[in-house]
């Protein structure tokens, strides 16, 4: 209120845009990247595809950011409390839909993720959708369990002499706390893991820092990890020696990357030429980059606009346009940190944290791949990357965090006793 007892009304652009404006400044910087490398990389390809018209791809994406903006709007003014409320029936429906998959699913590029969207033509993947959702659940778990779970272990015994001294007790953590709140992780990854081993990996260390930070005891999330090793490395063998699933190209992939020859050398070739050319883009680049709509290995350097998007960045806009990425990306976590920091109640920090951490980390991902320090994974650049299904729900999640913040900007979030990350048990 003013000293004449009247309400100080905002500027325009703050009531327009709530939330932290740096983020947001953030957004609009990386959908002009998008737009720019889109329109270079996928020239040649609209003229031969779309009959001539080149910029076919670039309208494309420039109609999936202005959605994805009105997105990031319209969610980043609803409270969060409402994510809570509808997180269980919201992680159900990506699960089933991530099961329809398996059953109806559009293989694309030898994996079966997406669905078609009937009339339209559109397709889709679950597993965006899913992340999503996964991260909200567990949000929610977590928090529920803030005052009991430091003195909790999450995990039962798994010795047979364990449960026969302490059936009740494994009992009620097995119900109470381990059902709860690992059974969605197990579900959304173990979905996941068939068709993208790299998605599954980058779902569960989200969800394994946000366990972290929810106060689980560190010695209870070594022997998640360590059953989660045993897992994958059952399950890999049972895929490859079935001959399900994708375990084969998993595994050459690795060999590729360290050097180890395969018989599969159709398959090698394809993996070594991504990232043979993506190497001769980066060391074409130089400092500055050959210049936006110079490439010259636009037409030798596969997925140029999705999975080796940064590739392409570097070639056009050297390290100097590398950097600036890089550091665009981090920031966004930085500021997620920022918001986390001024929650203070468990269920929107620890969202904020698990959906700023996965954006972040499928970016540095798609990176590390495009500069060989890390083997071909098939993750694409968050909100750069040519894409529809995978900047629609980016943009989901960053509303997501834009709205938490909007609401510690406006002091509206509401301080339920025992969930506060900040107090000392």
């Amino acid at each position: 209120m003013s000293e004449q007892g009247q309400t100080i009304k905002k500027p325009f652009s703050e009531r327009l845009f709530g939330g932290d404006k740096v983020l947001w400044v953030i957004l609009a910087a990386l959908a002009i990247v998008s737009l720019l490398v889109v329109y270079s990389s996928t020239a040649s390809m609209a003229y031969r595809k779309a009959g001539g018209d080149t910029a076919h791809y670039f309208m494309n994406q420039l109609k999936f950011i202005g959605i994805g903006f009105l997105v990031v709007y319209v969610v980043h003014r609803i409270n969060y409390q409402v994510y809570a409320r509808f997180a269980r029936l919201g992680f159900l429906v990506a699960l089933g839909m991530m099961a329809l998959t398996f059953v109806a699913g559009v293989n694309l590029n030898d994996a079966s993720r997406w669905i078609r969207i009937p009339g339209v033509g559109l397709t889709f993947q679950p597993s965006d959708f899913l992340k999503v959702t996964l991260v909200m659940v567990l949000a929610q778990q977590l928090a529920q369990r803030q005052t009991v779970i430091q003195k909790i272990p999450i995990l039962p015994q798994l010795s047979v002499s364990g449960w026969t001294k302490n059936g009740k007790k494994n009992r009620e953590i097995l119900f109470g706390t381990t059902l709860p709140l690992l059974l969605p992780v197990v579900l959304a990854c173990g979905a996941i893991f068939f068709s993208n081993f790299s998605t599954s990996a980058i779902t569960f260390f989200t969800c394994w820092v946000m366990l972290y930070i929810g106060r689980v005891q560190v010695r209870e999330l070594w022997r998640l990890v360590g059953i989660v090793i045993v897992v994958i490395a059952l399950a890999l063998a049972f895929m490859s020696a079935a001959g399900v699933g994708r375990a084969e190209t998993w595994m050459n992939r690795l060999k590729d990357y360290v050097g180890i020859k395969t018989e599969q050398v159709e398959e090698k070739s394809d993996d070594n030429l991504q990232v043979e050319q993506a190497k001769i883009a980066i060391a074409s680049g130089g400092i500055f980059g050959k210049g936006p709509g110079n490439s010259t290995q636009r037409a030798n350097l596969p997925h140029s606009y999705s999975d080796f998007a940064y590739a392409f960045i570097v070639e056009e806009y050297g390290v100097v346009g590398a950097v600036v990425v890089l550091v665009l990306y981090l920031w966004i976590f930085f500021r997620t940190i920022l918001i986390f920091q001024k929650c203070g109640t468990a269920f929107p920090s620890l969202l904020v944290l698990g959906l700023g951490l996965m954006i972040v980390m499928q970016a540095l991902v798609n990176m590390m791949v495009s500069v060989n320090l890390f083997p071909v994974t098939g993750q694409t650049l968050p909100l750069i990357s040519l894409g529809g299904s995978s900047l629609l729900f980016t943009s989901l999640a960053l509303g997501m965090i834009l709205g938490v913040s909007r609401q510690t900007q406006e002091r509206s979030l509401d301080k339920p006793r025992g969930e506060s990350l900040l107090e000392t048990k």
